[in-house]
């Protein structure tokens, strides 16, 4: 079944040589209340019966508002039963048809314009009404389809809210879509973008096998070394190109090479993840917030102990994990600190299994660096609002219970985490703004 609407004006002709070239199942009259009576007289003369034609009345057929309400209440009820909508706006007021045409883009719609064959074909010297017999159908095309305007605006929501698979997915229908090679370049490259993203918000240090920064210098070269894509980015998103070009300089001082973590590597994870959690603030999913800021604490103490040379740097690159270095204990002066590792239980356990190393919990790592005179592990020791806080997040279902953590405790727990994470790293806050992902605007 297929339908067709038709914008009514003051001339039938062209509506009659469109029914009869189409010949739809059904018809769609859009009048004003001037055009009633022309559009009986196009059916009659067409031998429409009752059930197969219905008039759709615009009671201000000046107003685009108006228009293009009852034309999406005509296409809405059209798509329901009909496989095809045709859209034919040649007759009626410029409101009208403007509204007609807005109502159907991206309803996966077809268009045509009834035209001539040439210009004299119309009267007043070319000019004026399409005459009689010359009248010629001019199929049109969805100019959102053409340039995938829907798929790229829906990509970009969908990014600048972290849903990084269905902007991906919509990106990459627009390449498939996109004719013109200059617009499936670009369509292709923000593909390649959301991917990369997705990866680095999932923690992903390798990108197809590769440190991750490679992926990203690839993508400002493509953007550098094309004329299409740079006047693209610097042309339409300037503060997206700057952003992502200052989250490759963050990760080039992240990440060394070959993706290896060295000690001075460390301190770069505290604001790639505070970044991470405050994402997840703005998704509403606080539960996942608190539990990234859980790990930050934890991670706050490591790179203490990492700054005070005692976490052993082989187990760190190798296995990506924080292990006391029982050979660098060994060699320090302090005797508290000394003391303190001496009557730990993992130590003798690994004196017993003949280990070199081993490894400590969030709140003996504090303890451990309070025995060094560092003021903010003592601080976090004595802090009972934010130990309340943290039990918070033991009584949250994605730890041991079931209770949903609120948006007022998530942010409140992200602040007193920032805090503690500046005084373990001062130029902390530099590098979150470079961490931080772009959007479009």
């Amino acid at each position: 079944m297929k339908s067709l609407i038709l914008s009514c004006g003051g001339s039938p002709e062209p509506l009659i040589f469109c029914i009869n070239d189409y010949n739809p199942d059904f018809i769609c009259f859009l009048c004003s209340n001037d055009s009633i009576d022309i559009a009986n007289d196009i059916a009659k003369t067409c031998n429409l019966s009752d059930n197969q034609f219905t008039l759709k009345v615009v009671e201000n057929h000046e107003s685009l508002e108006d228009s293009f309400a009852k034309s999406r209440e005509i296409i809405n009820e059209l798509k329901k039963e009909h496989s095809s909508v045709h859209v034919d706006f040649t007759g009626g007021t410029k409101p009208m048809v403007a509204g007609l045409v807005l109502a159907a883009i991206g309803e996966n719609c077809t268009y045509s314009y009834i035209g001539s064959q040439n210009s004299q074909s119309r009267d007043k010297n070319g000019l004026g009404v399409v005459q009689d017999g010359f009248e010629l159908i001019k199929n049109q095309r969805d100019p959102y389809d053409v340039f995938a305007v829907l798929e790229f605006e829906k990509g970009m929501d969908f990014f600048n809210k972290y849903q990084f698979e269905a902007a991906k997915f919509n990106f990459k229908q627009a390449s498939e879509k996109l004719e013109l090679d200059e617009s499936r370049e670009i369509a292709e490259l923000l593909t390649y973008i959301m991917d990369v993203y997705d990866s680095w918000d999932k923690f992903n240090n390798l990108y197809n096998k590769k440190p991750i920064k490679t992926a990203f210098y690839n993508i400002v070269s493509k953007i550098e070394e094309s004329k299409t894509l740079k006047e693209y980015f610097v042309e339409n998103y300037p503060k997206f190109y700057h952003q992502l070009k200052l989250n490759h300089e963050f990760l080039e001082i992240k990440i060394s090479r070959k993706g290896l973590i060295k000690m001075d590597d460390v301190k770069y994870y505290l604001p790639d993840l505070l970044n991470n959690a405050y994402r997840r603030i703005e998704e509403g999913k606080y539960d996942d917030a608190v539990a990234r800021l859980y790990r930050s604490i934890e991670l706050i103490a490591q790179v203490g102990l990492t700054d005070k040379g005692i976490i052993k740097s082989r187990v760190l690159a190798d296995n990506k994990e924080f292990k006391i270095d029982l050979n660098k204990i060994s060699q320090l002066d302090n005797f508290e600190v000394k003391t303190f590792i001496y009557e730990l239980f993992e130590y003798e356990r690994a004196i017993q299994y003949g280990k070199s190393h081993f490894g400590i919990g969030s709140d003996k790592s504090f303890q451990l660096l309070s025995k060094f005179d560092v003021e903010y592990a003592t601080d976090y020791l004595n802090d009972k609002e934010l130990k309340t806080n943290i039990g918070s997040r033991n009584g949250s279902i994605l730890a041991h219970g079931l209770n949903p953590i609120s948006k007022k405790k998530a942010n409140k727990l992200y602040s007193q985490v920032l805090s503690y994470s500046k005084r373990v790293f001062p130029d902390l806050e530099k590098y979150m703004s470079m961490s931080e992902f772009p959007k479009f605007e």
